[in-house]
């Protein structure tokens, strides 16, 4: 290892920095009468995932409950963790998630002004398996696992210069983020095969559209000859007519009926 690269905890860059290390509101603050349809969003455990902050189910509560709990507010580079159950679950706050509230079961760590650590470089060191060892080794709770302040400060990290933490963030950043795209596309590729799927072997979308002598949307003319032009009756109610395609109406069929 490099002389310059330094030795040194969590808690330590949070004071050097002038950072803090804060827990999330109790139950006593935050109730689930307090949550809203509409409003600002609450980070949960549950939202922490992969790095990132998921907004699928995710909690909201009016702007007075936000201002009644300010300190609590997240801001762009706060480092959110998991202080419950997994307790490796952490994600960087982007500028999307500015403003958002730290809820209950969670905790805040802001690094403070940057002078000898990058915040991105941090959330990625704070994900490796060395730290995620660490803090399971740590957490307190004979049944579910807890982190808290003090855990959480006595993190080890070892900080090499500013330049380097910077570049390390921006290369594993930039795969970080085409991994991301990747499963993005592969869900939208996914959600095309299902409504392709459902279009013809479902609703039979091209038998009919050839019942009525139009040609099936989105195919060619050697796939669409694959299908029937009418249905017949079985057991199982309308299937397409015996052919290339209907010579396996039962498998078709318990395809509609699910």
């Amino acid at each position: 290892m490099s002389s310059d690269w330094v030795e040194t905890t969590l808690g330590d860059i949070c004071r050097r920095q002038g950072g803090s290390i804060q827990t999330g509101p109790f139950g006593s603050q935050l109730h689930t009468s307090d949550y809203t349809d509409k409003g600002i969003p609450v980070v949960m455990p549950t939202n922490i995932r992969e790095g990132r902050i998921s907004q699928e189910d995710i909690a909201r509560v009016g702007i007075k409950d936000v201002e009644r709990l300010s300190q609590h507010r997240l801001r762009t580079d706060d480092i959110v963790f998991s202080r419950r159950g997994d307790v490796t679950k952490n994600a960087l706050i982007g500028m999307d998630e500015d403003g958002w509230l730290c809820g209950t079961g969670c905790l805040k760590v802001r690094l403070g002004q940057e002078q000898i650590a990058n915040p991105r470089f941090i959330s990625y060191m704070l994900c490796s398996p060395e730290s995620k060892d660490w803090l399971i080794r740590h957490a307190v709770g004979a049944t579910m696992p807890n982190l808290n302040t003090g855990i959480l400060a006595a993190v080890p990290v070892t900080l090499p210069p500013l330049s380097i933490q910077k570049a390390i963030a921006g290369t594993i950043g930039a795969l970080d983020d085409r991994i991301t795209l990747m499963r993005e596309t592969n869900k939208t590729l996914e959600s095309i095969a299902q409504a392709i799927f459902k279009s013809w072997f479902v609703d039979f979308d091209p038998v009919r559209a050839k019942m009525e002598g139009r040609q099936p949307e989105g195919m060619d003319e050697d796939t669409a000859a694959l299908f029937p032009d009418s249905f017949e009756e079985s057991e199982l109610g309308l299937i397409p007519r015996g052919g290339p395609l209907g010579d396996y109406p039962t498998c078709l069929s318990f395809t509609r009926e699910a």
